[in-house]
């Protein structure tokens, strides 16, 4: 059964690769169409910021995006060798931004729910406006609709699948280094630690694939919707704040829930 599972596993992760590249193919194209690229990149027509991005998020930031480089980059090496003589090294770069990625998510996660939290927090104005936010997406609705800093979507995403894919990729991670200690409790339903080791290893390697999906897609939207904080999380741009969001301009077709008041 395992073997089965193994190859749709395989199957599956080159669906989410492709379902990344199909994205960023059908955002380019219908940027290109609609007219959003010309709007954007030549008429300047970014999205305003209020307020100067803190140092600690751009920090935290971009240790996770060269933290999951590594590891993406090593994990499929472990998995499919694309060249020869490079698994230890390549071992030992995965075990080290393991704990690298790890300790950079617990902060992370403090920052986002303890400093951050109220971006977070999903509201019944949020659900209403999700198809609003996915129509735009799709080229349907020409006006972004803004509400918050994050869109339902982006929450949804960054407040909560993330943090789960995340604890399930370390757990695994550190159950296939000591099956023993983490993995004796399931190997009595699956048949010994070492099966309950190559399942974890199934799981791992799927959520990793779904990370680079959900990556492949938020590293899109970041550079068609606000190509300037992209820039800026990086540290390539100056930030310049202003009154608004810049969306003052846009239509707000929901308002306020009065239960929310």
């Amino acid at each position: 059964m395992l073997a089965v599972v193994n190859v749709w596993v395989d199957i599956i992760a080159i669906v989410m690769v492709v379902v990344g590249i199909g994205f960023w193919s059908f955002q380019i194209i219908g940027n290109f169409v609609t007219g959003r690229f010309r709007r954007k990149f030549i008429g300047k027509e970014w999205p305003h910021h209020d307020h100067i991005i803190p140092k600690s998020p751009k920090l935290l930031h971009v240790t996770h995006v060269i933290s999951m480089i590594a590891l993406g980059i090593s994990g499929v090496y472990t998995r499919f060798p694309f060249f020869d003589g490079g698994r230890d090294t390549m071992k030992i770069i995965h075990f080290v931004f393991m704990y690298i990625v790890v300790i950079n998510f617990v902060l992370r996660i403090y920052y986002a729910y303890i400093k951050d939290s109220v971006e977070f927090k999903i509201t019944l104005r949020d659900i209403k406006n999700g198809l609003n936010v996915m129509l735009y997406y799709m080229f349907v609705k020409r006006s972004y609709p803004h509400l918050t800093k994050y869109n339902v979507l982006q929450k949804g995403t960054y407040g909560y699948a993330f943090p789960s894919l995340m604890i399930i990729q370390a757990f695994t991670g550190f159950s296939l280094m000591w099956p023993s200690t983490l993995l004796g409790w399931a190997g009595g339903f699956v048949g010994g630690v070492a099966a309950a080791a190559a399942w974890a290893r199934v799981i791992h390697f799927f959520c990793a694939m779904a990370f680079l999906m959900f990556t492949m897609i938020h590293v899109c939207l970041s550079f068609v919707e606000d190509y300037p904080a992209l820039l800026i999380f990086f540290g390539l741009a100056k930030q310049e704040v202003a009154a608004g969001h810049g969306h003052e301009h846009e239509p707000q077709p929901l308002q306020p829930d009065p239960s929310e008041a």
